[in-house]
Protein backbone atom coordinates (compact mmCIF):
# COMPACT_ATOMS: atom_id res chain seq x y z
CA UNK A 1 0.00 0.00 0.00
CA UNK A 2 1.45 3.73 -0.19
CA UNK A 3 0.00 7.26 0.43
CA UNK A 4 0.22 9.69 -2.53
CA UNK A 5 0.65 13.71 -3.07
CA UNK A 6 0.30 15.34 -6.42
CA UNK A 7 1.47 18.26 -8.33
CA UNK A 8 4.27 20.34 -10.07
CA UNK A 9 6.53 21.16 -6.79
CA UNK A 10 8.72 23.19 -8.70
CA UNK A 11 11.15 24.82 -6.55
CA UNK A 12 10.32 22.38 -3.62
CA UNK A 13 10.05 25.15 -1.19
CA UNK A 14 8.30 26.13 1.92
CA UNK A 15 4.92 25.47 1.00
CA UNK A 16 5.84 22.04 -0.66
CA UNK A 17 7.47 20.71 2.20
CA UNK A 18 4.95 21.09 4.39
CA UNK A 19 2.83 18.47 1.89
CA UNK A 20 5.51 16.23 2.06
CA UNK A 21 6.46 16.62 5.53
CA UNK A 22 2.54 15.39 5.72
CA UNK A 23 3.56 12.84 3.28
CA UNK A 24 6.05 10.98 5.18
CA UNK A 25 3.69 11.26 8.82
CA UNK A 26 0.88 9.00 7.35
CA UNK A 27 3.44 6.83 5.75
CA UNK A 28 4.56 6.11 8.73
CA UNK A 29 0.87 6.15 10.42
CA UNK A 30 -0.16 3.68 7.94
CA UNK A 31 2.85 1.74 7.19
CA UNK A 32 3.03 2.72 3.67
CA UNK A 33 5.07 3.73 0.86
CA UNK A 34 5.36 7.57 0.34
CA UNK A 35 5.01 8.33 -3.43
CA UNK A 36 5.36 11.82 -5.01
CA UNK A 37 3.81 12.85 -8.45
CA UNK A 38 5.84 15.30 -10.16
CA UNK A 39 4.58 17.25 -12.86
CA UNK A 40 7.25 17.93 -15.50
CA UNK A 41 5.68 21.30 -16.67
CA UNK A 42 2.72 23.39 -15.50
CA UNK A 43 -0.14 24.30 -18.08
CA UNK A 44 1.58 28.13 -18.47
CA UNK A 45 4.31 26.27 -20.35
CA UNK A 46 2.26 24.73 -22.92
CA UNK A 47 0.53 28.16 -23.66
CA UNK A 48 3.53 29.89 -24.09
CA UNK A 49 3.38 32.13 -21.18
CA UNK A 50 5.79 30.45 -18.80
CA UNK A 51 8.83 32.58 -17.69
CA UNK A 52 10.86 29.04 -16.63
CA UNK A 53 11.68 26.63 -14.17
CA UNK A 54 13.19 27.35 -10.70
CA UNK A 55 14.74 24.08 -10.99
CA UNK A 56 15.77 21.49 -13.27
CA UNK A 57 13.98 18.43 -13.46
CA UNK A 58 16.58 16.18 -12.25
CA UNK A 59 17.25 18.80 -9.02
CA UNK A 60 13.60 18.71 -8.37
CA UNK A 61 13.14 15.19 -8.55
CA UNK A 62 16.59 14.68 -6.09
CA UNK A 63 14.78 17.00 -3.70
CA UNK A 64 11.36 14.99 -3.95
CA UNK A 65 13.07 11.84 -3.16
CA UNK A 66 14.30 12.55 0.77
CA UNK A 67 10.36 12.44 1.10
CA UNK A 68 9.41 9.21 -1.12
CA UNK A 69 9.60 8.02 -4.33
CA UNK A 70 9.32 9.57 -7.30
CA UNK A 71 7.67 9.60 -10.48
CA UNK A 72 7.01 11.97 -12.85
CA UNK A 73 4.07 12.86 -15.06
CA UNK A 74 3.19 14.39 -18.76
CA UNK A 75 0.69 17.22 -18.30
CA UNK A 76 -0.09 16.21 -22.16
CA UNK A 77 -0.94 12.83 -21.18
CA UNK A 78 -3.22 13.14 -18.36
CA UNK A 79 -4.65 16.97 -19.37
CA UNK A 80 -7.85 15.56 -20.99
CA UNK A 81 -9.01 12.41 -18.70
CA UNK A 82 -11.57 13.27 -16.68
CA UNK A 83 -11.19 13.55 -12.47
CA UNK A 84 -12.46 10.20 -12.13
CA UNK A 85 -10.45 9.01 -14.65
CA UNK A 86 -7.50 10.29 -12.54
CA UNK A 87 -8.37 9.80 -9.63
CA UNK A 88 -8.78 5.98 -10.81
CA UNK A 89 -5.10 5.94 -11.75
CA UNK A 90 -3.95 7.95 -8.09
CA UNK A 91 -6.24 5.89 -5.72
CA UNK A 92 -4.89 2.59 -6.96
CA UNK A 93 -3.43 0.61 -3.68
CA UNK A 94 -3.82 3.78 -1.95
CA UNK A 95 -4.32 4.76 1.99
CA UNK A 96 -4.15 8.44 1.81
CA UNK A 97 -3.59 11.69 -0.67
CA UNK A 98 -1.88 14.80 0.59
CA UNK A 99 -2.65 17.95 -1.44
CA UNK A 100 -2.99 22.02 -1.33
CA UNK A 101 -5.62 23.69 -0.99
CA UNK A 102 -5.72 24.42 -4.39
CA UNK A 103 -5.34 21.24 -6.04
CA UNK A 104 -7.21 20.71 -9.30
CA UNK A 105 -7.12 17.81 -11.54
CA UNK A 106 -8.85 16.35 -14.43
CA UNK A 107 -10.15 17.90 -17.94
CA UNK A 108 -10.07 21.76 -17.30
CA UNK A 109 -9.20 21.64 -13.88
CA UNK A 110 -12.74 20.63 -13.40
CA UNK A 111 -11.77 18.61 -10.05
CA UNK A 112 -11.12 20.22 -6.87
CA UNK A 113 -11.15 19.52 -3.43
CA UNK A 114 -14.61 18.36 -3.14
CA UNK A 115 -14.49 16.44 -5.59
CA UNK A 116 -11.19 14.93 -4.09
CA UNK A 117 -13.14 14.49 -0.77
CA UNK A 118 -15.90 12.92 -2.32
CA UNK A 119 -14.24 10.53 -4.53
CA UNK A 120 -11.63 9.72 -1.36
CA UNK A 121 -14.07 9.24 0.91
CA UNK A 122 -16.47 6.53 -1.39
CA UNK A 123 -12.64 4.21 -1.36
CA UNK A 124 -12.13 4.77 2.75
CA UNK A 125 -9.25 6.84 1.71
CA UNK A 126 -7.92 9.70 3.80
CA UNK A 127 -7.10 13.15 2.43
CA UNK A 128 -5.22 15.18 4.08
CA UNK A 129 -5.88 19.06 2.62
CA UNK A 130 -2.84 21.47 3.69
CA UNK A 131 -3.68 25.46 3.95
CA UNK A 132 -1.55 27.53 2.12
CA UNK A 133 1.52 28.61 3.59
CA UNK A 134 1.24 32.39 3.70
CA UNK A 135 4.26 35.18 3.82
CA UNK A 136 3.87 38.70 4.75
CA UNK A 137 0.21 37.90 3.91
CA UNK A 138 1.01 36.49 0.48
CA UNK A 139 0.68 32.57 -0.62
CA UNK A 140 3.89 30.86 -0.98
CA UNK A 141 4.00 29.85 -4.44
CA UNK A 142 5.84 29.03 -7.36
CA UNK A 143 4.63 31.77 -9.06
CA UNK A 144 5.90 33.94 -6.54
CA UNK A 145 9.15 32.97 -6.30
CA UNK A 146 9.54 33.09 -10.25
CA UNK A 147 8.51 36.84 -10.06
CA UNK A 148 10.39 37.58 -7.05
CA UNK A 149 13.62 36.48 -8.76
CA UNK A 150 12.37 38.23 -11.78
CA UNK A 151 12.77 41.57 -10.22
CA UNK A 152 15.68 41.15 -8.66
CA UNK A 153 14.53 40.38 -4.95
CA UNK A 154 16.36 37.76 -4.01
CA UNK A 155 16.53 38.02 -0.96
CA UNK A 156 12.89 37.09 -0.34
CA UNK A 157 12.59 34.27 -2.66
CA UNK A 158 15.44 32.76 -1.01
CA UNK A 159 13.43 33.08 2.41
CA UNK A 160 10.00 31.61 0.67
CA UNK A 161 12.46 28.44 -1.11
CA UNK A 162 14.12 28.08 2.01
CA UNK A 163 17.47 27.92 0.33
CA UNK A 164 19.22 30.19 -1.46
CA UNK A 165 18.52 30.32 -5.01
CA UNK A 166 21.14 28.63 -7.40
CA UNK A 167 22.66 28.76 -10.75
CA UNK A 168 24.78 25.68 -11.71
CA UNK A 169 26.26 24.06 -14.79
CA UNK A 170 29.43 23.40 -16.77
CA UNK A 171 32.22 26.68 -16.93
CA UNK A 172 32.76 27.10 -20.89
CA UNK A 173 35.17 29.08 -22.78
CA UNK A 174 34.17 32.29 -23.62
CA UNK A 175 36.22 35.13 -25.29
CA UNK A 176 38.00 35.92 -21.59
CA UNK A 177 36.81 39.48 -21.64
CA UNK A 178 36.98 39.83 -17.83
CA UNK A 179 40.01 38.48 -18.03
CA UNK A 180 41.38 41.48 -19.96
CA UNK A 181 39.53 43.57 -17.70
CA UNK A 182 41.78 42.31 -14.90
CA UNK A 183 38.61 40.22 -13.24
CA UNK A 184 38.67 37.10 -14.75
CA UNK A 185 35.12 35.19 -14.23
CA UNK A 186 34.04 31.67 -15.02
CA UNK A 187 30.97 31.43 -17.67
CA UNK A 188 28.27 29.25 -16.64
CA UNK A 189 25.96 27.38 -19.79
CA UNK A 190 22.84 26.85 -18.24
CA UNK A 191 19.40 24.81 -18.85
CA UNK A 192 17.27 26.69 -21.41
CA UNK A 193 13.96 25.64 -19.18
CA UNK A 194 15.24 27.55 -16.48
CA UNK A 195 14.24 31.31 -15.39
CA UNK A 196 16.14 33.64 -15.54
CA UNK A 197 16.66 36.45 -12.70
CA UNK A 198 16.97 39.68 -13.47
CA UNK A 199 19.90 41.09 -14.82
CA UNK A 200 22.43 42.70 -12.67
CA UNK A 201 25.36 41.67 -10.42
CA UNK A 202 24.70 39.85 -7.45
CA UNK A 203 26.59 38.84 -4.36
CA UNK A 204 27.03 35.17 -3.98
CA UNK A 205 28.53 32.16 -2.31
CA UNK A 206 30.38 29.57 -4.71
CA UNK A 207 31.10 25.78 -4.94
CA UNK A 208 34.00 25.13 -6.60
CA UNK A 209 33.61 22.35 -5.12
CA UNK A 210 35.30 24.31 -2.49
CA UNK A 211 33.20 27.34 -0.83
CA UNK A 212 33.73 30.51 -1.98
CA UNK A 213 31.83 33.76 -2.52
CA UNK A 214 32.21 36.47 -5.32
CA UNK A 215 30.03 38.35 -8.14
CA UNK A 216 27.81 37.03 -10.34
CA UNK A 217 27.14 39.26 -13.39
CA UNK A 218 23.84 38.00 -14.78
CA UNK A 219 23.22 39.94 -19.06
CA UNK A 220 23.73 40.88 -22.00
CA UNK A 221 27.26 42.69 -21.36
CA UNK A 222 26.26 45.72 -22.98
CA UNK A 223 29.57 48.37 -22.46
CA UNK A 224 32.08 45.39 -24.15
CA UNK A 225 30.15 43.14 -26.41
CA UNK A 226 26.13 43.38 -26.30
CA UNK A 227 25.16 39.32 -26.85
CA UNK A 228 21.82 38.01 -27.85
CA UNK A 229 21.77 35.57 -25.16
CA UNK A 230 21.89 36.21 -21.41
CA UNK A 231 25.48 35.43 -19.78
CA UNK A 232 26.03 34.53 -16.57
CA UNK A 233 29.73 35.09 -15.33
CA UNK A 234 31.36 34.34 -11.95
CA UNK A 235 33.82 36.30 -10.48
CA UNK A 236 35.30 34.25 -7.43
CA UNK A 237 37.00 36.38 -4.67
CA UNK A 238 40.21 34.96 -3.75
CA UNK A 239 40.74 32.69 -6.71
CA UNK A 240 43.34 31.35 -9.12
CA UNK A 241 42.77 28.31 -11.02
CA UNK A 242 41.36 26.45 -14.09
CA UNK A 243 37.17 25.86 -13.95
CA UNK A 244 36.75 24.69 -17.62
CA UNK A 245 34.56 21.91 -17.91
CA UNK A 246 33.70 21.63 -14.55
CA UNK A 247 30.69 22.25 -12.88
CA UNK A 248 30.06 24.89 -9.88
CA UNK A 249 27.39 25.86 -8.33
CA UNK A 250 26.34 29.44 -7.59
CA UNK A 251 24.14 30.78 -4.28
CA UNK A 252 22.54 33.98 -5.29
CA UNK A 253 22.36 36.37 -1.78
CA UNK A 254 22.28 39.52 -2.91
CA UNK A 255 21.30 41.92 -5.82
CA UNK A 256 23.67 44.91 -5.52
CA UNK A 257 23.09 46.95 -8.88
CA UNK A 258 21.37 46.46 -12.44
CA UNK A 259 23.30 45.79 -15.66
CA UNK A 260 24.16 49.14 -17.30
CA UNK A 261 26.30 50.40 -20.62
CA UNK A 262 29.01 52.26 -19.41
CA UNK A 263 30.57 55.07 -21.07
CA UNK A 264 33.85 52.91 -22.10
CA UNK A 265 35.64 50.05 -19.94
CA UNK A 266 37.32 52.35 -17.99
CA UNK A 267 34.60 53.47 -16.38
CA UNK A 268 32.90 49.53 -16.17
CA UNK A 269 36.21 48.67 -14.43
CA UNK A 270 36.01 51.57 -11.94
CA UNK A 271 32.57 49.97 -11.25
CA UNK A 272 33.49 46.72 -10.69
CA UNK A 273 35.71 47.66 -8.18
CA UNK A 274 33.24 49.09 -5.93
CA UNK A 275 31.46 46.16 -6.76
CA UNK A 276 34.43 43.91 -5.43
CA UNK A 277 34.50 46.45 -2.66
CA UNK A 278 30.95 46.15 -1.57
CA UNK A 279 31.30 42.08 -1.92
CA UNK A 280 34.04 42.17 0.53
CA UNK A 281 32.70 45.01 2.88
CA UNK A 282 29.42 42.29 3.00
CA UNK A 283 31.62 38.94 3.21
CA UNK A 284 33.16 40.57 6.43
CA UNK A 285 29.93 41.82 7.92
CA UNK A 286 28.02 38.53 7.23
CA UNK A 287 30.02 35.50 6.67
CA UNK A 288 32.68 33.72 8.04
CA UNK A 289 35.43 33.77 5.38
Amino acid sequence: MRVVTIGVFDGVHKGHVQILEELKNLAQKYESTPEIFTIIFPMEYYYGKFDGLLITLEERITLLEMYGTVHTLDLLEIKDITPEQFFSFISKDTRAIVVGEDFRFGKNASGNIETLSNLCKAKNIELKVIKDIMANGERISSTLIRNLIKTGNIQKANNLLGRPYSIHGKVYKDKQIGEKLGFPTANIRRDKNLIKPKNGVYFCRVYTPELRYGLINIGLRPTIEKTKHVKYEVYILDFEGDLYNKHIHVELLSYLREEKKFENTEKLIEQMKKDESIARKILEEKYEY
